[in-house]
């Protein structure tokens, strides 16, 4: 199971085990495709979104 940003790096950041951590589970979510998006306003990229 995914647990956050902070668990994900706690060994590159400045936190300890007895630091309280507060997560939402962020960072776990995938990137969309916009290309109806890119092409509407004038891009030819491959345009993502989080």
């Amino acid at each position: 199971m995914y647990k956050g940003l902070i668990e994900k790096y706690r060994n590159f950041l400045p936190v300890s085990e007895k630091t309280p951590v507060i997560t939402l589970c962020e960072g776990n979510t995938p990137l969309i495709n916009a290309s109806n998006l890119a092409r509407e306003i004038g891009l030819n990229i491959n345009l993502y979104l989080k």
